[in-house]
């Protein structure tokens, strides 16, 4: 017959071990008993219920509700009076085995509440340090000179070259230049807008464009040829001047040429897709890997780089590729990865999912672009039924954690 001290000596030791594993204190030696107990299968699935953070509080609810005393007289009742005697140790040693466990739970309990507040805590304060973006962008002109434009605000900008440059009320504007082919070099300008930014831009010509975040455009100060190129990275609403010149886009995949219309150009590399929204006039699509697409209003073009298909044209609610310009998101029918990138963009953070399917979540729902980021988070949590969290990380970027409620 085995030893009751030492039996439960041994069940204190290792319920003991399992609480120091919870709440991370284990020391070198007490971490290598635990793995050598956890060599059985019985003991690993028993560690991995105790240590369940989600059964956690019910099973402490559960205990404390035990009368150990009441039990003892219960099973007590039912023991013949010859093997009475024999069994009451082993019921005594199963009670305090019982008052280990519950003090195990406890402990585990209490450790996961505090660690639980604590990550409410860096949420909210995280959360609190993000902010909505606004406008800012950098220009770089011609020559190299770089101009921080927030720097800039309501007042003429000194070129080398031939224009005129304005930055009033958060709007870079170029005045029309009378310059020729055969005089003054015409310089290209590039302007950049940062994660968290947004600006307008008046071209030469009169046509405007409102360049999006983690976006840039570079233009020439004049438009002297017998066409009007730009070049586009990350995305850009236009409002093309009608001439008799072609308007042209360019992007790393696809080249946008229009006449006179308003539409927007998406071509963020990391989105893996390009894509052009027609809100009025006519576009033309055309790239070395794709047959040319002519698109009406109403209408959307999409082409994914990694995929060698032909350009998908479908009709669509133009507001919700175009509303951010006007301060608002839109989002229909789109998976919370989708959304999710487009925010971060504007607010500032990356974005990680606990589980991969997460990411497919379909969400619709509008909100302004000037609210805190916790605002659109929470509508995004009771709608999708998803928890977030918010960290900073040690490269001082800021990181949501979407996981399963």
């Amino acid at each position: 017959m085995p030893n009751m001290n030492n039996t439960y000596r041994s069940n204190y030791t290792i319920a003991e071990l399992i609480s120091k594993s919870i709440t991370g204190t284990l020391n070198p030696d007490e971490e290598q008993d635990l793995n050598e107990w956890l060599k059985t299968k019985e003991n690993k699935d028993l560690f991995d219920r105790i240590s369940n953070a989600d059964a956690i509080s019910e099973k402490e609810e559960f205990y404390k509700r035990i009368d150990r005393h009441k039990v003892y007289d219960r099973l007590s009742s039912k023991i013949s009076q010859n093997e009475q005697r024999k069994r009451r140790r082993k019921i005594i040693n199963l009670a305090k085995y019982a008052a280990v466990f519950v003090g195990l739970i406890t402990i585990s309990t209490l450790w996961y509440n505090h660690k639980l507040q604590q990550d409410i805590l860096v949420t909210e304060k995280t959360l609190s340090e993000i902010k909505p973006g606004y406008e800012k962008a950098t220009l770089v002109l011609g020559d190299g000179q770089t101009i921080e434009l927030e720097s800039f605000q309501n007042q003429q900008i000194q070129s080398s070259g031939s224009a005129k440059i304005q930055n009033l009320n958060n709007v870079l504007a170029y005045e029309a230049s009378a310059v020729g082919s055969g005089k003054k070099e015409v310089r290209k300008n590039t302007l950049h807008v940062p994660t968290g930014g947004i600006y307008t831009l008046k071209l030469p010509d009169g046509t405007m464009v409102w360049l999006n975040s983690n976006s840039s455009i570079t233009y020439p100060e004049a438009f002297v040829e017998d066409k009007r190129e730009v070049e586009l990275q990350g995305e850009a609403y236009f409002e093309v001047v009608k001439d008799a010149k072609e308007f042209i886009v360019k992007t790393n995949h696809q080249d946008v040429t229009v006449l006179g219309t308003s539409f927007n150009v998406s071509a963020y590399q990391d989105d893996g897709f390009f894509a052009t929204t027609l809100v009025e006039g006519s576009v033309r699509l055309q790239s070395e890997k794709t047959k040319p697409v002519l698109l009406k209003p109403s209408e959307r073009a999409v082409y994914h780089f990694d995929e060698e298909k032909e350009i998908e044209v479908q009709r669509v609610d133009v507001r919700y590729y175009t509303s951010w310009k006007n301060g608002k998101f839109y989002f229909e029918h789109q998976s919370l990865g989708e959304i999710l990138k487009k925010v971060g963009r504007w607010y500032g953070f990356d974005v990680k999912f606990d589980e991969p399917e997460l990411e497919k979540i379909s969400f619709t729902g509008v909100a302004l672009k000037s609210n805190d980021v916790q605002d659109l988070l929470q509508m995004i949590s009771k709608t999708a039924r998803v928890e977030y969290s918010a960290v900073k990380t040690e490269n001082g970027k800021y990181e949501i954690i979407i996981s399963k409620k």
